[in-house]
């Protein structure tokens, strides 16, 4: 795996920066920081008409804070229905491998803070799976402070100012979070590597199945086959996103078979691998529409009047 340390935050690839979409900015963390957060995004769009995403499993945490204007974000094919304003304070979203809808009436302001799961797991200091269904108490994952941030950095004049306060309590968050566990560190280092060596990040560990289970949902929010779905669903769409054929990915990415990449797919993203690739007009990954680097981690759907339904696939929650 080189020099990189892949325990922490998986390596993306140098030659698909991350692009800057209109009106947003982004920066990166604090040094310190940088093991943890991957980046800071303030976005700011007024668009004529209202806009919708499809969000993708990434393997990252997010957390998001409305400044204003209506978002609304909904999980498992029903619209969403629910709007997250900023009274709603922030947002956090933990590993996870359903898609989701985001979707706003064409005007919204705010930040986000996309973070390593072992990041998030250090820096918030609560299990993993408390984010499962996406709404915080900021009070409670980050003491008093966090009570008051969404109004301190909604009241800043800047988005510059807004990230160097972020830096400020994040950093002091740094050596009051919980370490992750080396062998949680390795195995997720194993499975970004070779997201089909399951057995192998198993046994590294020396610990029974259950307690590995148990321990990846506690710092990662996920079981280590749901994040080794994940990073395998990451690497089959920078293929598809390069122009490989649906069979070459499969076979490359180690699903059984042309059909099995298709369903998997599907079920990740609610579109079959073709439509997805259609719609996604060839973007690489890392582009102004995604929110992390080397990550295809979003997709805008069609206008009402025409638009692609995905799937739908168990009941619409909030994240």
């Amino acid at each position: 795996m080189g020099s990189v340390d892949m325990s922490v935050r998986p390596a993306v690839p140098a030659a698909a920066p991350a692009g800057v979409p209109a009106g947003a900015s982004r920066r990166g963390p604090a040094a310190a920081l940088r093991p943890h957060i991957v980046n800071y995004t303030g976005f700011r769009t007024e668009f004529t008409a209202p806009r919708r995403r499809l969000e993708l499993p990434t393997g990252y945490a997010t957390l998001v804070f409305p400044f204003g204007g209506g978002l609304w974000v909904s999980r498992g094919g029903e619209e969403p229905s629910a709007a997250l304003r900023s009274a709603a304070g922030a947002l956090i979203s933990g590993p996870r491998t359903g898609w989701a809808i985001g979707a706003h009436a064409g005007a919204v302001h705010g930040l986000e803070v996309n973070l390593t799961p072992l990041g998030a797991y250090r820096l918030f200091g609560v299990p993993m799976v408390h984010f499962a269904d996406g709404l915080a108490d900021l009070g409670e994952v980050l003491g008093p402070v966090g009570r008051h941030l969404p109004e301190r950095l909604r009241s800043l004049g800047g988005w510059e100012e807004r990230f160097d306060l972020l830096d400020a309590v994040f950093t002091a968050r740094l050596e009051r979070g919980p370490a992750a566990a080396p062998e949680v560190r390795g195995a997720l280092a194993r499975l970004w590597a070779d997201s089909g060596s399951l057995a192998l990040a198993a046994a590294e560990t020396g610990w029974s199945a259950r307690t590995l289970r148990a321990r990846f949902r506690e710092q990662v929010g996920l079981s280590p086959k749901g994040i080794a779905r994940v990073f395998r669903l990451q690497r089959a769409l920078r293929l598809l996103a390069a122009g490989a054929a649906p069979a070459q990915v499969a076979a490359a990415c180690g699903y059984h078979d042309q059909a099995h990449f298709g369903r998997d797919v599907k079920a990740l993203t609610g579109l079959p691998p073709a439509r997805f690739a259609a719609l996604r007009g060839g973007l690489p990954p890392g582009s102004a529409l995604d929110r992390v680097p080397g990550r295809i981690t979003s997709l805008l759907l069609p206008d009402e009047g025409a638009r692609e339904q995905p799937v739908r696939t168990g009941r619409a929650c909030r994240f």
